[in-house]
């Protein structure tokens, strides 16, 4: 008795969803636009106050990476590196195995190698055969972190232009945005001063309002990617994370993973028969959230097990960009979807009238 009153009641509560969703879905999809825009705002104060947009690691940076293979109290090195190091950036991160403890990684900037290797030698009586040092150039920690923000641009426009191919309305806009798609990679592959960057932006620019004026359901699914990686951007930076080469990694993951779902509603709003807008965005959550939720715990026991900072800093970040994508996708892509079908109902009846 009790299950089928369960039964029951489930209808009546989505009907309810749905019903608040008809009524409140631009209000709930200006939250994610306020999201976006607070985002915006810390990368900004990020820019201001450090000079760049997120924290940099060694790996990106410029510095040197020192392995110890022995256990050391790994806050006490921390403070101990902060006194004599005052305005470097160092960190200390411990390395583990089995759950057991069996070493540190120290990483510093602004330091000279020899000094900080010296100075642990002298703190932890480290022998030769209980450490090993690396260290990459400024310019060449410099060089490669513009190599791979190359890269992301690069994947999230290829991954633009895919998203457009499938939902976009004729053969000319088409073709506009693969020629547009075709000069920006180039240009922003070899842009090395300041005047190509702005050529790659007026073209980034022109190739959005492609996709908005010939397709919003292909601007919706690309505005929901770039938001992910904007919210989870601003995210990892109050977290106060030192992004590597892992971060990067995470970042084009990102790419990928926050277009699944997006594509899922599209497609099942787009192809739906017989059903309404919202009825078909419900239809399309019950598989996306599963998606979701199951990738989720995935990352989320793959960070919590994980015994390199590596793999860790990966799934942080990909988590991250998982749980933001939620609203993105279910409020601002479903939202965007709603109010362009609304819009190009009226502007029907209109022309009828």
């Amino acid at each position: 008795m009790y299950q089928r009153a369960i039964q029951l009641d489930k209808p009546a509560l989505k009907q309810s969803l749905m019903n608040f969703w008809d009524k409140h879905y631009k209000k709930l999809l200006m939250l994610t636009f306020i999201l976006l825009a607070l985002s915006f705002a810390q990368i900004g104060y990020q820019i201001y106050s450090t000079g760049d947009f997120m924290s940099k690691g060694v790996s990106l940076k410029g510095g040197v990476t020192v392995t110890i293979e022995k256990a050391v109290d790994n806050v006490e090195l921390q403070n101990y590196l902060t006194g004599l190091f005052p305005k470097s950036d160092a960190s200390v991160k411990t390395v583990s195995k089995g759950g057991q403890v069996y070493g540190v990684i120290v990483e510093a900037s602004d330091i000279e190698g020899d000094v900080l290797v010296s100075k642990l030698k002298e703190k932890l009586e480290l022998k030769d055969d209980e450490f090993s040092a690396e260290t990459m150039g400024s310019s060449l920690g410099e060089s490669f972190f513009k190599e791979t923000f190359r890269i992301i641009i690069l994947a999230f426009l290829f991954m633009a232009i895919i998203v457009f191919m499938y939902f976009g309305d004729n053969l000319k806009s088409k073709i506009i945005a693969v020629l547009l798609t075709a000069v920006a990679m180039p240009v922003i592959y070899i842009s090395t001063n300041a005047t190509l960057w702005v050529f790659s932006v007026i073209l980034i620019v022109l190739l959005f309002y492609v996709y908005y004026k010939y397709s919003i359901p292909s601007f919706a699914v690309i505005l929901c990617a770039f938001s992910d990686m904007i919210v989870t951007l601003a995210i990892v930076n109050l977290l106060g994370m030192k992004i590597g080469t892992a971060g990067i990694a995470a970042f084009l993951m990102m790419i990928g993973y926050s277009v699944d779902t997006d594509i899922l509603l599209s497609t099942k709003v787009l192809k739906r028969k017989g059903v309404s807008v919202t009825e078909a965005t419900f239809d399309a959550m019950k598989t996306g959230l599963m998606m979701s939720a199951t990738t989720i715990i995935a990352t989320v026991l793959a960070f919590m097990f994980a015994e390199s900072e590596i793999l860790k800093q990966i799934m942080l970040i990909v988590s991250i960009g998982l749980i933001v994508d939620l609203p993105n996708t279910w409020i601002q892509n479903g939202g965007l979807l709603k109010w362009y079908f609304e819009h190009k109902h009226k502007a029907k009846e209109h022309e009828q009238n």
